[in-house]
């Protein structure tokens, strides 16, 4: 849960500075897909659950929307424990871009059944498809990283020091 606090602190603070391609990453997404490629759908969706309200009450409208998004991605995501293998570093970057373009498009749908008028095509071609690319690269990044702490503790703890 802190781990998304300090997502949308950095989302609000520093990642408008480090656009790319005119949209923001999203991080909660990213830390999402990499958790829940570790340790599951029940558990995908509950941290999905979480971010998704920490991200409704931050940004104090649409309450409910983000969670059902990202809590339905979360368990999604979850799914591929069991039959994706936890050391290819690809997982991750694949599973944070498919759950960008479905929440993207899940958020629209639901928001268009509620009486919202947005662009389809428009939302979807320039802001969920570059924004996907992003926060895919970021998990591979940042699944990367994870692997290399994962092994240097392993190894830390088989030498004794």
């Amino acid at each position: 849960m802190l781990l998304g606090l300090a997502g949308l602190i950095l989302e609000a603070t520093l990642l408008p500075a480090l656009k790319m391609a005119g949209v923001k990453a999203d991080l909660l997404t990213v830390f999402l897909a990499i958790f829940a490629f570790l340790k599951g759908a029940p558990r995908g969706a509950a941290l999905g659950f979480i971010y998704g309200l920490l991200e409704d009450l931050y940004l104090a409208k649409f309450l409910g929307l983000n969670a059902l998004t990202r809590m339905v991605s979360g368990y999604l995501m979850g799914l591929s424990k069991d039959w994706l293998n936890q050391d290819n570093l690809l997982g991750p970057a694949i599973l944070a871009f498919l759950a960008t373009i479905g929440q993207g498009f899940l958020f629209l749908l639901v928001g268009h059944l509620a009486g919202f008028k947005y662009p389809w095509l428009a939302g979807l071609l320039n802001v969920v498809l570059p924004m996907a690319v992003y926060n895919g690269s970021l998990a591979l990044l940042g699944y990367s990283f994870y692997q290399g702490g994962a092994a240097w503790g392993t190894r830390k703890r088989k030498i004794g020091s």
